[in-house]
């Protein structure tokens, strides 16, 4: 793919393309990622037709996501969407329905979006299908929290999910009593339960009260969390002295164990969730 990039920066995307296309024909490639690399080389210059045969056979898994979503960029979102629903009624791949669900979202059919995702919501893994419908709205918590309603399929091995992003969508419309209700009804998917209590004042805005609760805490991640909130308030001296030191976050970190995970090795604190863990 190195080849193929010069070219492709040399204005020469006949060449570019033919380069790893013809490795991918004869199957000489190293990984999935050249793969990608290819089908997004195609995607960029329009060569939907010469992507279409990878995407929908055998690599399918690996690069059918940058054919439907080259579709789109085109205006052929409905296409997109039928290349996408056929291979989920012949091989009901997590990925599949991933992509699915978060496009759907984003065309504004939140019914439609879970509706693809909710199947595969009692799966062991089902992170992949339950983080592309919340991470766009974990800035809109209105529909964040609409869109927990419906889901009532028991969420296997991932049942802490809901409760967190119920709780954070809760202190995002300023309804912080109910966000710590939703922390000290279900503690367990809070790394600290304490800590998650302060991100929700803080959340909803009400940064003196977060302070103050940090302020107990005392801990050295407290203290890092506590400077932020200072220093959105403008308080940059306080901020300043709340602030661990170098050795004092390093130390931290060494007592610190990795993320605790599911039976099948998934953290159970996703990377979006840093926000009110």
């Amino acid at each position: 793919m190195l080849r193929a990039r010069v070219l492709e920066r040399m204005d020469r995307a006949d060449e570019a393309t033919r380069v790893p296309g013809a490795d991918t024909a004869v199957k000489r490639y190293g990984t999935p990622n050249t793969l990608t690399a290819y089908a997004e080389l195609l995607a960029r210059h329009g060569r939907l037709d010469a992507l279409r045969e990878p995407a929908t056979g055998e690599h399918a898994h690996t690069v059918l996501d940058v054919f439907a979503g080259a579709l789109r960029d085109r205006g052929r979102g409905g296409e997109a969407e039928t290349v996408m629903r056929e291979p989920i009624a012949t091989d009901d791949w997590a990925g599949y329905r991933a992509w699915l669900s978060a496009a759907l979202l984003q065309d504004g059919r939140s019914d439609d979006a879970i509706a693809v995702a909710e199947p595969g919501f009692s799966w062991y893994d089902c992170s992949p299908l339950l983080a592309p419908l919340v991470r766009p709205l974990l800035d809109r918590p209105e529909e964040l929290l609409s869109l927990m309603a419906p889901l009532t399929v028991p969420h296997h091995d991932h049942e802490e999910f809901p409760h967190r992003w119920r709780a954070f969508a809760l202190a995002g419309l300023g309804r912080a009593e109910e966000a710590i209700a939703v922390v000290d009804a279900h503690p367990d998917p809070f790394a600290d339960p304490r800590l998650a209590r302060a991100g929700l004042l803080g959340t909803a805005g009400r940064f003196a009260q977060a302070a103050a609760e940090l302020q107990d805490l005392g801990t050295v991640k407290a203290r890092e969390d506590l400077f932020e909130v200072l220093v959105g308030q403008g308080r940059a001296a306080e901020a300043a002295a709340a602030h661990p030191t170098v050795a004092e976050q390093r130390a931290a970190r060494t007592k610190t164990a990795s993320a605790p995970c599911g039976r099948t090795g998934t953290p159970r604190n996703p990377p979006f969730d840093d926000k009110f863990t």
